[in-house]
């Protein structure tokens, strides 16, 4: 391996994508009912629900039809969330993914620095 080659801890592929979202289906699962709470106080205290449903698409799509790349991965997840979480959270967070998974591309694997500049592309 060449010192321009990222080593192999440091390189993101689809799996790992898809152990990171259905890990954070999990835990907006387990904490809806906390969202919902927080919510209540400034809100019409429905941001667990629709969270935990939309985070729950996420996780179902991904089973069904596990894209093949990183990128892949993100737009399908950002796309669930958008068409399943309402109120404004949905398009935020959907559009921050669609938009860092665009920025990725097709590549296989990516390193810990271009997913950092995908979210700031997401963001922006």
């Amino acid at each position: 391996m060449s010192s321009s080659e990222p080593a192999v801890d440091d390189v993101l592929d689809t799996p790992f994508f898809l152990r990171w979202l259905t890990a954070a289906a999990a835990s907006v699962s387990r904490e809806a009912a906390r969202l919902t709470d927080l919510d209540s106080a400034i809100g019409d205290a429905d941001h667990g629900t629709n969270m935990q449903r939309g985070f729950a698409a996420v996780a179902e799509a991904l089973e069904k039809e596990p894209p093949g790349s990183p990128g892949a991965t993100l737009i399908l997840a950002g796309r669930q969330l958008i068409s399943k979480v309402g109120g404004a959270s949905g398009p935020l967070y959907g559009t921050l993914l669609r938009r860092a998974g665009k920025a990725l591309g097709d590549a296989e694997r990516i390193t810990p620095q271009q997913l950092a500049d995908a979210l700031r592309a997401g963001v922006d």
